[in-house]
C-alpha cells in the first residue's frame, strides 16, 4: 500500500481491510486492543475482535468493549470496498466519553445546588429556550418542570409586563398556571463557554412586597387627610377664637389685655403642636 498505508499507520483510529472476514490489512493502531499489525494479518476479525460480530455482519455504531481487562467505548464504521473486501474502521471514543460522564455528574451536582436554593433559577439557551428550571421557579409560576423546559419565559408573562429596573434587573408580572397575578424581580447573568452559551436567572417573588408597599402607601395617605382633616377642625375654632380674643383686647384694661395675649400665646402653641403633627408626625412645639 505504499503511502497510503504509512498514512493510515498514523492515525489513531483502528483501521482493517477483510476479505472473506480475513485481515488482509491493520494498521499500526491496532496495537490498542494488544496485537501487533503484522500478527493480525491472516487472522479471522471474529476471532481478533468478537464484539465486531453481530450475528455473523460486522456491527456498526457505538458500544462499550471489554479487551485485555481494559473498557473501551467505540464507534465502529464499516463500508464494502470491492467483491468480498471491506473496510473497518473503529474509533475510541472512551475519553471522549469519560469527559461527557464527568458533565453529566457536574451538571447532576449543580442542579441539586440550584434545587436547594431558596431563589427561582432558569437557564436559558441562546435561542431563549428554558433548558433547566428549578424546584423554587417552578412553585413559583404554578407549573411542573416538564411543562416550563423548552418554552420561552414570555410564554409565562403578561404581555409588555417586563419592566428593567436596573442592569440585567427586571421587575416582571407573570401569571401561575391558575391566573394567579405574580410579582417577579429577575436578575440576568450571561454564560458564555466552549460548550454552552444563554444566560442564568435568579428570581425573586416580590409579590407580598409589592402588596405590602401599596398597603403602607395607601396607609400613608390615610394618615396624612386625618391629619390635614384634624388640623382644619382645630385650626378653624382656635382661629376664631383668636380674632374675637384680639377685639377683647381692645376694651380691656391693661391687667385683664395681658391676662387674654397670655391666652393667645398659649393657643399659638397649641397651633405649632398641630402643625408639627401634621406636616412632621411630631407632637412638639
Amino acid at each position: 500500500m505504499g503511502l497510503h498505508e504509512k498514512a493510515m499507520d498514523n492515525l489513531d483510529d483502528v483501521i482493517c481491510f477483510i476479505k472473506d472476514k480475513k485481515i488482509i490489512f491493520a494498521n499500526k493502531s491496532i496495537k490498542k486492543f494488544g496485537i501487533e499489525k503484522e500478527e493480525a494479518k491472516g487472522m479471522e476479525i471474529f476471532s481478533l475482535l468478537p464484539f465486531l460480530n453481530k450475528n455473523g455482519n460486522i456491527y456498526n455504531g457505538k458500544k462499550w468493549v471489554s479487551l485485555n481487562g481494559r473498557r473501551y467505548y467505540i464507534k465502529i464504521f464499516s463500508a464494502p470496498l470491492e467483491k468480498n473486501v471491506s473496510m473497518i474502521v473503529i474509533k475510541d471514543l472512551t475519553d471522549f466519553k469519560d469527559v461527557e460522564n464527568r458533565l453529566k455528574e457536574f451538571k447532576k451536582m449543580y442542579e441539586k445546588i440550584f434545587d436547594i436554593a431558596q431563589e427561582g433559577i432558569y437557564i436559558e439557551n441562546e435561542e431563549g429556550e428554558i433548558v433547566f428550571a428549578n424546584n423554587a421557579f417552578s412553585q413559583m409560576i404554578g407549573y411542573g418542570r416538564e411543562e416550563i423546559i423548552g418554552k420561552r419565559i414570555g410564554d409565562f408573562l403578561e404581555k409588555e409586563k417586563k419592566r428593567r429596573i436596573g442592569k440585567g434587573k427586571y421587575e416582571i408580572k407573570a401569571y401561575t398556571k391558575n391566573g394567579y397575578p405574580k410579582i417577579l424581580i429577575s436578575s440576568y447573568e450571561k454564560i458564555s463557554s466552549q460548550i454552552f452559551t444563554g444566560g442564568i436567572n435568579f428570581i425573586i417573588d416580590a409579590t407580598e412586597i409589592k402588596r405590602k408597599e401599596e398597603r403602607l402607601k395607601i396607609l400613608a395617605e390615610r394618615e396624612r387627610n386625618f391629619r390635614l382633616k384634624t388640623a382644619h377642625y382645630f385650626f378653624n375654632p382656635l382661629a376664631i377664637a383668636k380674632g374675637y380674643m384680639g377685639l377683647m383686647t381692645e376694651e380691656l384694661g391693661e391687667s385683664e389685655k395681658e391676662k387674654v395675649l397670655k391666652a393667645i400665646h398659649a393657643i399659638d402653641r397649641v397651633e405649632n403642636v398641630i402643625k408639627n403633627f401634621v406636616t412632621r408626625g411630631e407632637i412638639a412645639e
